[in-house]
């Protein structure tokens, strides 16, 4: 745990504050480059992640709001942190809500960003986690006799609520998991018929994965609960629930194209649009 990089003059920088930036940046990064390759615009996606990562700033508040109100409630301020009260799962969702406009707005099809945009979400993902969630100690696991079990040190959040006990490294377990999406999206990019697919496959590794993940999770008062459920894990579910629809969607699309019912036009190629100027 390493929650302080280093000082500069006055001002402590933080790991989160640093990291989480860095995340999307390598992220964005390489959607970038892969939608360059694939034969789409990169000004059109820039611009369309400028609109996305308002939505991870209001997303990822929002819902840490929603899961902690009360204490929000009594410490406003809260609201203005730069280094606590980001969210994953709002910041994940207000970026897909971000993108969504913008592409519909400048009527660009949306499924083919996201099997780029969420290939790449596992690398962003095991940055997150493991440089910004684990230095500064949050997303802290319950106690465990692993021996892979990690003890946090004095003062941290884990050691307030389990002194000296070993907990699960949870967040290295998301960051396993980030890998995991990268590399099952790569392998599956090759077997791509229709677009789609990979986003629908990242939504049920991450769903599933998560769900699991939060029964190890030990900041339950961090995460909030409604029933025997954390709001992660209700998430989780209805992101199954996408995944399911969105394969439906897949499946009969790949159907028409094959019957030659519509065309590969935004469906398995890019389609034909003006670039914009640089």
């Amino acid at each position: 745990m390493h929650p302080i990089l280093f000082h500069f003059g006055l001002h402590e920088i933080h790991a989160y504050s640093v990291f989480y930036p860095l995340a999307a940046f390598v992220g964005i990064l390489l959607t970038v480059r892969r939608a360059r390759i694939e034969g789409f615009d990169e000004i059109r996606i820039l611009r369309m992640f400028l609109v996305a990562v308002v939505g991870v700033l209001i997303g990822s508040r929002l819902l840490d709001v929603i899961a902690r109100f009360p204490l929000y409630r009594e410490e406003p301020s809260r609201l203005f942190s730069l280094h606590e009260g980001v969210v994953f799962y709002g910041g994940y969702l207000g970026a897909i809500a971000g993108a969504w406009l913008y592409l519909r707005l400048s009527r660009h099809p949306f499924l083919p960003i996201l099997d780029i945009a969420s290939t790449y979400l596992g690398v962003g993902l095991a940055i997150h986690r493991t440089f910004a969630c684990f230095l500064a100690g949050c997303c802290y696991g319950c106690p465990t006799t692993m021996p892979w079990g990690v003890v946090f040190p004095a003062g941290s959040p884990a050691a307030q609520d389990y002194g000296r006990a070993a907990v699960h490294p949870t967040q290295l377990y998301e960051a396993a998991l980030g890998l995991i999406i990268f590399f099952a999206l790569v392998a599956w990019r090759r077997k791509r018929v229709v677009y789609g697919e990979q986003f629908a496959l990242s939504l049920y590794l991450y769903s599933i994965g998560r769900f699991i993940i939060e029964f190890f999770r030990g900041d339950d008062a961090d995460r909030g609960f409604y029933g025997p459920l954390s709001t992660s894990q209700w998430i989780s579910l209805a992101l199954f629930a996408c995944a399911v629809a969105l394969t439906f969607v897949v499946i009969r699309r790949r159907r028409l194209l094959r019957e030659h019912k519509i065309g590969p036009q935004g469906i398995s190629r890019p389609h034909d649009f003006k670039p914009l100027a640089r």
